[in-house]
């Protein structure tokens, strides 16, 4: 693209709809272990909390980690190169997973896959804030997030359809071939954006534009505010939440149900992906309305969903109907799913102008490493602790319902840390909203 030239909106709409694809296989790769976890557990012999370890940990630390390096190159260097690789990278890993010949070999392979995966939110968060500028900004990630809810419904289902057919290791396979095209899709049809060509001179100035921004003094300065703080501790313990059901309802619904993955991972799937992108599209929508009258939606619109998240996951685990568990997952999902237009909206406006994919990828590593990292082995460790009085199907029942004290505490922390937004403000120009 041609320096001078602002994106028609045709293309710009172009780049959402193939990163919005990017998220989505994402998190079909990502997800898809969930409904494969009960086949290799059966092969492996493995423990509840051994297999939330390869859910989780295995694919985490690394996910949350490289994201800094690879952010710093997205940060210099052209993101759709970048995006292209990663792309590539976890899609081969995701196969290779069907290849593992031990435990061991699985959770190496699952490594490798957060490995890829560490670069594509930092890239696609990067260009979405040189292709957008600051108005649409939370609707374009809102529906870029959109991606999360839908990978999930479609890793659940197809997964859940190959596996009783080709088996978990086919199944591996079979998910991991499509993102090879993507990647050339992004990296061939993606064109470069000049960074802060969008962003109104008043916030290049604050952002800092042309300065180069040394990784641990970006991560400093987003620290040091106050929203920033507030939004991290309540989005981590609320994907603590979120990870913990996405990733152990289908062995709830099936243990408790008794239900083959066949039977269950559609209307699962449906629920958590069309709940999930409703919260999504929406959260971002309401909020960025909601926050020119009072910039403290931000925090105040997310902090009563987490309740409403709490409120709906005792219904899902505790109901006799399966009916309910669907309706209530829905809601639990639109609720999950609400923060992150809001959430990320700010992420980058606090961000300096060459630190966006850092400050992105800050965020991501608390999400990461709370949320994905200690969610599905939590739930696992307290299932197993509770198996011996209660049962495998119950005990896995009070561990999911201990994830709406969770969602309390993550909503408690936003609503009552709410005036921050109007702290950042008064810091960075006279009330105005941070987003």
């Amino acid at each position: 693209m041609n320096n001078n030239q602002s994106p028609s909106a045709a293309y710009r709409n172009y780049v959402l709809i193939v990163l919005i694809l990017v998220n989505t296989i994402n998190f079909v790769d990502r997800t898809a272990i969930s409904v494969l976890a009960p086949s290799i557990q059966a092969e492996f012999e493995v423990s509840n909390t051994m297999i939330g370890l390869v859910m989780g940990m295995a694919f985490t630390f690394f996910y949350a980690t490289l994201a800094f390096p690879i952010a710093q190159l997205v940060d210099k260097r052209k993101r759709n190169v970048i995006l292209g690789a990663v792309v590539a990278i976890w899609s081969g890993m995701t196969a290779l997973c069907g290849a593992a010949a031990s435990f061991m070999q699985l959770f190496l392979f699952r490594v490798g896959v957060g490995i890829g995966e560490a670069g594509a939110g930092p890239a696609a968060h990067s260009l979405i804030g040189d292709y957008f500028r600051k108005p649409d900004r939370p609707r374009a990630i809102g529906l870029f997030s959109l991606g999360v809810p839908f990978g999930i419904f479609l890793g659940l289902w197809i997964s859940g359809q190959l596996v009783d057919s080709i088996g978990w290791r086919w199944t591996f396979v079979a998910l991991g071939a499509p993102g090879v095209v993507l990647a050339l899709l992004a990296w061939l049809t993606i064109r470069e954006p000049q960074r802060g060509a969008l962003d109104d001179p008043e916030d290049l100035k604050l952002m800092r534009a042309g300065e180069e921004i040394p990784l641990f003094q970006c991560i400093r300065d987003l620290w040091s505010s106050p929203t920033f703080k507030v939004m991290s501790f309540s989005a981590a313990l609320s994907a603590l939440a979120g990870y913990g059901m996405n990733l152990w309802m289908p062995s709830f619904i099936q243990r408790v149900y008794e239900l083959p993955q066949s039977e269950l991972t559609f209307q699962l799937g449906l629920a958590i992906g069309a709940g999930g992108g409703l919260g999504a599209w929406l959260g971002g929508a309401i909020t960025g309305k909601a926050a020119e009258r009072d910039p403290r939606a931000f925090l105040s619109l997310p902090a009563l969903t987490m309740v409403v998240f709490a409120l709906a996951m005792v219904t899902a685990v505790f109901t006799s109907s399966l009916t309910v568990v669907y309706s209530a997952i829905f809601v639990a999902a639109f609720s999950q799913f609400f923060l992150m237009g809001p959430f990320f909206a700010v992420v980058q406006r606090l961000a300096p102008l060459n630190g966006r994919a850092v400050a992105t990828a800050f965020f991501f590593f608390i999400l990461a490493m709370v949320g994905l990292g200690i969610g599905p082995a939590y739930v696992g460790a307290i299932n197993d602790l509770l198996a011996s009085a209660f049962g495998e199907a119950d005990g896995l029942r009070y561990a999911l319902g201990t994830l709406a004290i969770i969602s309390l505490i993550a909503g408690a922390i936003a609503f009552f840390g709410r005036n921050a937004v109007m702290r950042d403000a008064q810091k960075v120009g006279g009330g105005e909203a941070v987003a």
